[in-house]
């Protein structure tokens, strides 16, 4: 039986230099499909570049899509329009990528489920998704209490899952889960783009990693040039960080604000959280302007 070959692309958020590079890595490396695990826009600048790959990849190769809770967001803002998103540190990069998608965009992740069986005659069932198998936005760390319960309770032996944004495997009890990590907003190894491919023999299913430079300056620059830093400043600073370092400040950096936000004026209600107190948030950060 051959080495079947799957490239496991996960957490994109709209970095199409990055992922373009792992991409071409993968044509390299003779793939037979690609499997996405959501989370394709948002955080860097320019969704429409990343939509048109996505697309574009849909025609011409064998694809499979789930959706992550990024689109998830979007979906929900399309139903409920009451919700108020802002140009704002806390909320502006969400409404700048909404403006920048499409109809069609929304409807192709209305299709999408958050998970999915993977079935192929001759090798192991797997499951995949992209936060869990319920929830698009849970994490599947050591620090989920829930962790171990959920992995012995599966019905196959291996779950793929995403936005966790490491590469990471944890086995339990025979079984084993694995992170592919982040193709967009990458964590850790400097911050190089990261994709999988998973080689499927009738014996199983064995990950390979990838950790790869790519043109880190090119994304900088877009951010810069798109508009997206005058709707969201500081979010973008704190991801052309994490870009450049592998070191994602954004959720201790979000926390702070708010609490600095909640000392000052008594409360804070999100995406409310004045400019001053991010500015302050990514001080104590050590991220200057």
């Amino acid at each position: 039986m051959k080495d079947y070959k799957i490239a496991v692309i996960g957490d994109i958020h709209s970095n199409h230099v990055a992922f373009e590079r792992c991409v071409s890595h993968a044509l390299e490396k003779s793939v037979d499909e690609f499997l996405f695990l959501g989370d394709y826009i948002s955080d860097c600048p320019c969704p429409q570049k990343t939509m048109k790959i996505i697309y574009e990849m849909d025609r011409k190769y064998n694809c499979r899509f789930i959706r992550g809770n990024r689109e998830d967001y979007m979906l929900n803002h399309r139903n409920h329009p009451e919700e108020r998103w802002t140009y704002s540190s806390a909320s502006g990069n969400l409404l700048y990528t909404y403006e920048n998608l499409t109809t069609k965009d929304l409807d192709f992740y209305e299709k999408m489920d958050i998970q999915g069986i993977y079935q192929r005659e001759g090798y192991p069932v797997f499951r995949y998704c992209h936060g869990s198998l319920t929830r698009s936005n849970e994490l599947l760390t050591s620090e989920n209490e829930n962790l171990q319960k959920i992995i012995a309770d599966l019905d196959v032996d291996l779950l793929i899952s995403g936005h966790t944004h490491t590469q990471e495997v944890i086995k339990f009890k025979g079984k084993k889960l694995i992170h592919p990590g982040s193709v967009g907003i990458p964590w850790y190894h400097e911050g190089k783009t990261q994709y999988m491919i998973l080689h499927g023999s009738d014996q199983g299913w064995e990950e390979e990693f990838f950790q790869l430079i790519y043109d880190v300056k090119a994304v900088e620059e877009e951010f810069k040039t798109s508009g997206i830093m005058d709707k969201a400043f500081c979010w973008c600073k704190l991801n052309i960080h994490a870009l450049a370092t592998g070191n994602d400040c954004t959720t201790p950096c979000l926390q702070l604000a708010m609490k600095l936000c909640r000392e000052s004026e008594g409360t804070v209600v999100w995406p409310d959280i004045p400019e001053k107190y991010w500015q302050q948030a990514l001080e104590e950060f050590g991220i200057s302007d």
